[in-house]
């Protein structure tokens, strides 16, 4: 399973001041023009990718329903639930509208702040996913994952915006899940088909949360004031 240095972005308790107070941030930028050369960031995060310059998100909605996620709730496996369809610690929320059953199937999700697509594709086991990569006003990244999805509207390299549509809420690969999102949060990249297993076994909670955060908590205390 996939082990990276634990490079910690965000600590949940930390907030990022967005909203009612405008923040003026000059960002100059000196590029030498050299083949194969791109302008980095921390730990070597890419600010440039593919000729496209990552806007900074200055805030953060829910992914489905309104930006605040009215008439949704998380009624599949919670953060940090046990799963018994994996065996570990749940790295994620499942969205879905209480009660809809499949209803909701083909349903808008949305990014949930201003980014950059760093994959778009299928995976055997999540179906389509969306992973999106997106600048903090410090300079640090965090990235959004939607799956199950029952379509993708993006492709990878595309720059969204907030509320962007991304794709359609499905029920993974050959409907094999009743209909919802499975959204997730992480502060470190990985690929975006990491999960919190190492040779089959189950991480412990206390690295689980190393490099993955709690969505609804984030989005929370990150939000955009309209």
């Amino acid at each position: 399973m996939y082990n990276v240095p634990v490079i910690p972005i965000y600590r949940e308790g930390v907030t990022l001041k967005f909203g009612k107070y405008v923040q003026t941030v000059v960002v100059v930028l000196l590029a030498v023009v050299i083949s194969g050369c791109s302008l980095t960031g921390r730990n070597g995060d890419d600010l440039l990718e593919q000729g496209k310059f990552m806007p900074m998100a200055d805030g953060f909605d829910f992914p489905v329903g309104d930006a605040d996620g009215n008439g949704w709730g998380i009624t599949g496996y919670d953060f940090l639930d046990w799963s018994s369809v994996s065996n570990s610690w749940h790295p994620g929320e499942d969205w879905n509208i209480p009660g809809a059953g499949n209803y909701d199937q083909g349903e808008p999700v949305y990014a949930i702040g201003h980014g950059q697509v760093v994959f778009s594709g299928w995976n055997t086991a999540l179906g389509h996913v969306v992973l999106i990569k997106h600048r903090l006003p410090d300079n640090t990244f965090v990235w959004s994952q939607y799956a199950h999805l029952d379509r993708r509207d993006v492709n990878q390299g595309d720059i969204v915006q907030r509320r962007q549509q991304i794709g359609t809420v499905g029920r993974g690969p050959n409907n094999r899940f009743a209909a919802h999102l499975h959204f997730e949060i992480r502060s470190v990249e990985l690929p975006y088909n990491a999960w919190p297993r190492t040779n089959g076994a189950a991480w412990e909670k206390s690295k689980v949360v190393q490099y993955w955060l709690r969505p609804s908590k984030f989005i929370q205390e990150n939000r955009y004031y309209h």
